[in-house]
């Protein structure tokens, strides 16, 4: 008798259950599985089969294989395995992390077993006698009851929904007219569109575009089922947009006379399509894995890979089901994937993984592993045993020792404006004449602000009073919003209604600091009426299509503007209070700052917008790294920095966070922790415990205890890890940022 291992997507490692009785296919590791599980039904893979022990009858019984063929291969099951110890997590939570979209919902069918006794069925179930009966709405508990009697027969599929939509069918035969070849292109570069309207939409074109093309045949709704074998008929060549390189003609880079040979490891520096040109070169050869940290990023290089599979989590669960099912049928045709970390596991053998922009923090799983994909993404190349490569503008520290293919940087235009020196706020006077030329001469300019809202406290003039969060320790981000505005905290989402008078004073003399995109919007109105104003942050995108057009406007908003659309005339970019991005209780605080400056640097892809910083400190490492245009100055001095420290990537790191709504329960289950791993640890390895940079989020006092040692010493020390009691205990490998708040 065989016993199936079978991880489910849940906080467990995975659990032993008979093969389904009326299934007795053999080789069945790596196939979904539905499996009874606490009264419901839940999907899981086979990651392991062993043989039956003599307590095999107390094992419940898988139910059906979904699947044909496997959903992970071995070197998928192995990694998935090996990266769960090393993220000191279960399989479970990692396998829910990467595959979100792993379970499906099932067609459940239930009668009751032909020659049984309709007496044994419990009031409620008796039609179960007549027949075949829609499990959805029976109580599962007695479902489980008859399951457990072994008088239950049940049927499970994956229930498919069919839906049409809008594909590319053949290349167009005559000319077309500029709005048609925009709608054609767009829907090339989308692969599918919903509908005609969504079409239109993203081409910028009217329905009647999208309809003539139709008529004609070009474009067609087909079945969604049928979407990737109509996506490129046999002997339609989709062609690169007028005027695009094509990656065909990239070559790998050229080496010196003498020089021995060597693929880079990772490609560093220039501008945002000589790094793909790079990219396309470097993985012609072979199936390869390109991971992504954020899908707009994605799709800027989606053009330079038109026959790649691409997987993200901007697709329907169901999309990417189905992506997957194609990349196991198509396993030996398929060249290219690109994808979020949610591609990790697909089941092909790629013969190399690239992972692009691999220091950005989106690549920081927020789920229950806490894992950081690029260090998956090493283990993953590992397990096959195929070469890993990096592609950024700058790479980040981690992989700075490995052998690089240097791109010639792009030489900043850079001004800084010194806030010890000039005078206004949060605009000065020299911001404000840079922002004039770019209204007179009909150009676009992007301000970007650390935070929302109007600014980052309200605090009183008179006695120092300043609005904080009941829930964290955190001040209150005031919204100027009504006639006295709104505070806010990002983190909790406690509200209140801005006071009229100092809760403490009486004063009405109010001191707004750090300012927000509501406050750099109201000085814009004030300084240049006239100039057209946009808004771009997480909770906030306006109507962007002036700008798109190439009209005159500035465009305000935080981060969220590196994700956002290219801006065609974008000849300034301005930081009011660059210093906001960099003062942070973060010891990578600097490094990221670093990259961002180079990111603003190529924020178009074509043109040099001047980056204007008003700062307190015009002397900071990272501005006198791009006024001289220098990448990697910077980085040696921060790597030599980490290494006198011993902070990675001189060695491993691992942050453990305990919190509990009472301080003293939660400081009591700290020190008890470092108690334990005082004694195995040596003085160098641990570091704390104390409070987080912000002690008190979102209800609960949080600790941190951090531990910093090679990665073989740090499993010894995280092995038998005492139980943590009435606290909770979260494990953060490689944290990236020890604050912990969300994106403000």
């Amino acid at each position: 008798m065989w016993v199936l291992k079978v991880a489910l997507p849940l906080p467990i490692e995975p659990m032993s259950y008979l093969p389904p009785h009326a299934d007795g296919r053999e080789a069945v590791l790596g196939y979904r599985v539905v499996v009874p599980w606490r009264g419901e039904l839940r999907v899981g893979v086979v990651v392991g089969r062993e043989e039956g022990s003599h307590k095999s009858f107390a094992l419940r019984e898988a139910l059906a294989y979904l699947d044909a063929q496997p959903w992970l291969n071995p070197s998928a099951i192995e990694f998935l395995t090996v990266a769960a110890r090393d993220s000191f997590c279960t399989v479970g939570t990692l396998l829910h992390d990467l595959l979100p979209f792993l379970e499906p919902p099932l067609l459940h069918r239930v009668r009751l077993l032909p020659g049984a006794d309709p007496a044994l069925l419990p009031k409620g179930l008796e039609a179960l006698a007549q027949g075949w009966q829609e499990a959805q709405g029976l109580d599962p508990k007695l479902l489980d009851f008859l399951r457990e009697a072994g008088v239950l027969q049940e049927e499970v599929a994956e229930r498919r929904t069919l839906s049409r939509v809008l594909v590319v069918l053949r290349e167009p035969a005559e000319a077309l007219s500029e709005k048609a070849k925009a709608a054609w292109y767009a829907l090339r570069d989308l692969r599918q569109a919903e509908s005609m309207t969504a079409l239109a939409k993203a081409a910028g074109v009217g329905v009647g575009v999208v309809k003539g093309l139709m008529e004609k045949g070009y474009i067609g709704l087909v079945e969604v089922e049928a979407v990737r074998e109509e996506l490129e008929p046999p002997g339609v060549q989709l062609p690169a947009h007028p005027g695009e390189d094509h990656p065909a003609g990239v070559r790998a880079p050229a080496h010196s006379e003498g020089e021995h040979p060597q693929v880079p490891v990772r490609i560093q520096g220039g501008r945002l399509l000589e790094r793909l040109r790079a990219l396309a070169g470097l993985v012609q050869t072979g199936p390869a894995l390109v991971l992504f940290p954020e899908v707009s990023l994605l799709k800027k290089c989606q053009p330079f890979f038109p026959q790649a599979l691409v997987l993200h989590g901007e697709m329907k669960a169901e999309e990417r089901r189905r992506a997957w099912a194609q990349a196991s049928q198509q396993a030996d045709s398929c060249k290219w994937v690109l994808a979020t970390y949610q591609g990790l596991l697909l089941p092909l053998d790629f013969e190399r993984l690239v992972v692009v922009e691999e220091a950005a923090e989106a690549y920081k799983l927020p789920g229950g592993s806490r894992a950081f994909v690029p260090r998956l993404a090493r283990l993953r190349a590992q397990g096959l045993g195929v070469p890993i490569h990096y592609c950024s503008s700058v790479n980040s520290l981690e992989v700075w020792d490995e052998p690089a293919h240097l791109l010639p940087p792009p030489s900043p235009r850079l001004h800084l404006l010194d806030l010890h020196r000039e005078r206004g706020w949060p605009l000065s006077g020299a911001a404000i004449a840079l922002l004039q030329q770019v209204q007179e001469k009909n150009r676009q300019a992007v301000v970007l602000s650390a935070r929302r809202g109007y600014s980052a406290v309200l605090r009183c003039k008179q006695c120092e009073w300043k609005a904080v969060c009941p829930n964290c320790a955190l001040p209150l981000r005031y919204h100027k919003s009504g006639r006295a505005g709104l505070l806010q905290c990002h983190q909790c989402g406690h509200q209140e209604k801005a006071p009229d008078l100092c809760p403490s004073c009486q004063s009405d003399v109010f001191d707004p600091k750090g300012p927000g995109v509501e406050w750099l919007l109201e000085a814009l109105a004030q300084h240049l009426p006239h100039l057209p104003r946009y808004r771009y942050s997480a909770d906030a995108k306006d109507d962007l299509r002036p700008l798109l057009a190439g009209e005159a406007g500035v465009l305000v908003g935080t981060t969220a503007i590196l994700r956002g659309p290219l801006l065609p005339e974008l000849a300034l970019v301005l930081l009011p209070y660059a210093d906001g991005f960099v003062l942070q209780s973060d010891f990578r605080a600097s490094e990221r700052y670093h990259r961002l400056l180079w990111q603003l640097a190529d924020l178009h892809p074509r043109r040099r917008p001047l980056l204007v910083l008003q700062t307190f400190e015009p002397g900071h490492p990272a501005h006198k790294a791009l006024q001289a245009a220098d990448l990697q100055g910077f980085m040696d001095k921060e790597l030599a920095l980490r290494r006198a420290l011993g902070y990675p990537p001189a060695s491993r790191m691992v942050k453990l966070e305990v919190a509990h709504p009472k301080e003293p329960v939660a400081r009591d289950a700290i020190y008890q922790l470092a108690q334990a791993l005082k004694a195995k640890a040596e003085p160098d390895e641990l570091l704390g415990p104390a409070p987080a940079p912000v002690a008190r989020l979102r209800g609960q006092y949080v600790f941190h205890l951090l531990l910093k040692s090679t990665a073989p010493r740090l499993q010894t020390l995280m092995q038998n890890l005492p139980p943590v009691r009435g606290a909770r205990l979260r494990i953060d490998p490689d944290p990236q940022s020890f604050v912990g708040l969300l994106e403000d």
